[in-house]
């Protein structure tokens, strides 16, 4: 792996959901940001059950819609996830003069039954705080998510992006490939697939 774009303090503590991230930076990234800040600013490690008073959620806010969820509702999905630490494996940075957190990604590994059982890695909510963008944060996360994902031995790591997003992510050596479907379920879940749909073709 080649060098990152900024230099992270990388730690592990026992009180955090996943792993201990390993030295960052991916062969497919750019090279370094010389606008790159210190390592006495940022840290790189596993999400923790205290982040909801570090700014978890206001920081999954600037993704998607996430206001809603109470600090106990934070705390049991943290336990959930605890549960299942080989499925779930989440990163925050956590910028240290502030005690804030300003980044996060998490990755989701599926156990296939095809190609001889293997494994995927899906990765999910990657977001940079917009004052703190620009400085290799995300890169640095993806670097990271995908080192574990190989130590698992995925064959492969998958996301979801808004379209304005693919060529950073090409930046960090992602491909576009095929096409994302979605289906909404409403609340009541009173919904019916379409008797036309031929869901046996894929």
């Amino acid at each position: 792996f080649g060098s990152s774009r900024i230099r992270l303090r990388v730690s592990g503590e026992s009180a955090s959901l996943t792993w201990r991230p390993r030295a960052l930076g991916h062969a497919k990234m750019e090279k370094a940001n010389p606008r790159g800040v210190g390592s006495d600013e940022y840290e790189l490690r596993p999400l923790r059950r205290d982040d909801y008073s570090k700014g978890y959620v206001p920081l999954l806010c600037q993704l998607t819609i996430a206001d809603s969820l109470t600090e106990e509702g934070f705390a049991e999905i943290f336990a959930y996830r605890e549960r299942l630490a080989e499925v779930y494996y989440t990163l925050v940075v956590e910028h240290l003069p502030s005690q804030k957190l300003v980044a996060t990604g998490t990755l989701v590994i599926e156990a296939k039954f095809s190609r001889g059982g293997s494994k995927i890695g899906h990765v999910e909510d990657i977001v940079t705080d917009s004052a703190h963008r620009g400085k290799g944060l995300a890169r640095d996360l993806l670097g990271a998510l995908a080192d574990k994902a190989k130590d698992i031995g995925c064959y492969k790591v998958i996301l979801d992006c808004n379209s304005k997003n693919v060529p950073f992510y090409e930046k960090c050596g992602y491909r576009t490939c095929e096409m994302q479907m979605r289906l909404d379920i409403p609340p009541d879940n009173d919904f019916v697939v379409s008797p036309k749909s031929d869901l046996g073709a894929q």
